[in-house]
């Protein structure tokens, strides 16, 4: 079922909620029924999941070279059916490994009428939650679900391995005595401490650093202009009743030819009314989707006059190109014009990078 931009703007700016999902994830659609513009960190079940740990050495730079390597092995060890899998990389160190997703559609979670923020593998968020003693220590976590069990290998708080196994109980594992075990019913609060692997299901572009500060920006910018109209409103009503005191004191007039009502306005009505009816979720996905191109970009703000058709973009970039670039991309965007890289400067103290500004002109609500 589709969103509409209130309830786009309001899972956006709502924050994540954990909610465990087990293949078929049909526990999901139902939580979302009773949940309507939320936002959801999805944990998702060993039991939908195939894991593999990459061989130690393998020339594999980054997490796309590790997801490429990954679908080649799901695809020998399951064939065609693999295709379907979403796939979760990761890196940590000198190991890799990735996670599948099976039994599930990952097109059918975002679908929901909630902000889907992340699909991770149960075995992970949990591991980010354990103490830092804990995870920076030297031996195995294992994630137990019934009769799957993850075994994570630590080393002085870095993943070694990681393997997925069956079991009837946590004594078929063998070994030593695990540094933690972990289960649905485990708190799964993120704490500080060693980093550990976050693979994710969401592909790596729809994970826009964009959209928490444009989602902000777009509600902001609605929530003043709806103020800014109600405000105008009630100066209105008073002006109109401190006027109809003063008539009653005054004699009667002698009767003038009628002229034509002129509406009682002002500039903050005005531009209010137009914020309201700027195409914001056109808009704010247009920047979103073009700044996800250029992942060395951090967004400041967003600033827009609707009266003027203006929109003004801040943000730091490591390489002015970068900037140059988007800004050459939003100025191929059907609709908007006069897009230049306004501003050029140095980042002030405690920022990276260089700060630019981007301004345009773009749609308004009258099509223009």
């Amino acid at each position: 079922m589709s969103r509409s931009m209130s309830e786009r703007l309001k899972s956006r700016l709502a924050k994540p909620r954990r909610v465990f999902i087990t293949p078929g994830g049909d526990e999901f659609a139902a939580w979302c029924n009773d949940h309507p513009g939320s936002a959801v960190e999805l944990v998702v079940s060993a039991r939908a999941l195939h894991e593999l740990a990459v061989e130690p050495g393998l020339p594999l730079a980054d997490l796309d070279a590790v997801q490429a390597y990954a679908q080649q092995q799901f695809a020998h060890y399951f064939g065609a059916t693999a295709q379907r899998f979403a796939i979760a990389p990761w890196k940590s160190g000198d190991a890799a490994g990735a996670s599948a997703l099976h039994g599930m559609d990952l097109a059918a979670l975002r679908s929901e009428r909630v902000h889907v923020a992340a699909v991770r593998p149960a075995w992970a968020v949990w591991l980010a939650s354990l103490p830092a003693a804990t995870r920076a220590g030297s031996g195995r976590a294992v994630w137990h679900e019934g009769e799957v069990a993850v075994v994570v290998q630590l080393d002085r708080g870095r993943v070694t391995a990681l393997q997925s196994r069956r079991v009837n109980t946590l004594a078929d594992l063998g070994g030593d005595v695990p540094l933690a075990i972990g289960t649905p019913d485990s708190d799964l609060t993120p704490q500080p401490g060693p980093a550990t692997p976050q693979p994710d299901f969401l592909p790596r572009s729809a994970r826009s650093p964009l959209a928490w500060p444009l989602a902000a920006t777009g509600a902001l910018v609605l929530a003043t202009a709806a103020w800014s109209a109600a405000d105008s409103h009630r100066a209105l009503d008073t002006a109109q009743a401190a006027r109809d005191r003063v008539a009653q004191l005054r004699p009667a007039p002698k009767p003038q030819p009628r002229r034509a009502a002129q509406p009682a306005e002002n500039r903050g009505a005005t531009e209010a009314r137009a914020m309201l009816a700027m195409p914001w979720e056109p808009l704010l996905t247009r920047v979103e989707t073009t700044g996800a191109n250029a992942k060395s970009i951090a967004w400041l703000g967003l600033d827009a006059s609707a009266g003027r058709g203006e929109l003004r973009l801040e943000g730091l970039t490591p390489d002015k190109g970068l900037a140059l670039q988007l800004a050459e991309q939003l100025g191929g965007t059907p609709g908007w014009g006069q897009v230049v890289l306004s501003r050029f400067s140095a980042a002030e103290p405690g920022l990276a990078g260089q700060r630019f500004e981007i301004s345009a002109r773009v749609p308004t609500g009258g099509g223009s």
